[in-house]
């Protein structure tokens, strides 16, 4: 699949990797905790889903979800028997195709995620990983992960790869991937602003590496 980037139209002389500094400073986190623990679409204590998703610390509206285009494609793997600090505890896996990036975190509970402001999705990641990837040396960890904690490096190399083969990268304007027909514009705030709801704040369990 090829990489295809729906962006909000103000951010469109903007470099991508100006924007996800940008996000990654509204995020406001070096780590995670209650209050942006996040979790799956499916809800509760779930630990598979086609969406997984957080908010940023100390009451930052910052948010990312992370999809998969198969049902309950992304998985969580937590065995209380195991160390935390063990390579095969506490990892995602699956199949991840599309990280989206703005504000207002709603949705969950068993439906599906929304921003109510919208800034970027990046579809067409194609990354995977198997059920026993552990963490080292797998993509969707790094990238999912790295979200969590504010760090887009993850997300920038996978965008990078993607990119070289048109000659483009995260230092490329969105408006110079929408001429080379990888991107498209959308008016602000036109993605998903019809779903209402508020967040559900899963406990300490996930990822709690």
């Amino acid at each position: 699949m090829t990489i295809s980037i729906n962006y909000s139209s103000f951010v469109g002389s903007d470099s991508i990797g100006d924007v996800l500094s940008d996000w990654a400073q509204g995020f406001k986190t070096a780590g995670h905790g209650l209050s942006n623990t996040g979790g799956f679409n499916s809800g509760g204590r779930a630990q598979d889903g086609e969406q997984y998703a957080t908010h940023g610390a100390n009451n930052s509206d910052y948010a990312f979800i992370a999809g998969s285009d198969t049902s309950n494609g992304l998985h969580y793997v937590y065995d209380p028997k195991v160390s935390a600090g063990d390579n095969m505890n506490h990892y995602l896996w699956g199949e991840l195709d599309s990280v989206s990036l703005g504000e207002v975190l709603t949705g969950g509970s068993g439906s599906a995620f929304g921003l109510g402001d919208y800034t970027v999705s990046f579809n067409g990641l194609d990354l995977s990983a198997a059920s026993d990837a552990g963490r080292a040396g797998n993509a969707v960890q790094d990238v999912i992960y790295g979200l969590m904690k504010g760090d887009v490096s993850g997300l920038e190399g996978v965008l990078n790869n993607l990119l070289s083969g048109f000659g483009l990268s995260t230092d490329s304007t969105f408006d110079q991937l929408a001429a080379a027909g990888l991107a498209h514009a959308d008016a602000p705030l036109a993605a998903d602003i019809s779903l209402v709801g508020v967040q559900e704040v899963v406990q300490d369990w996930a990822l709690a590496a």
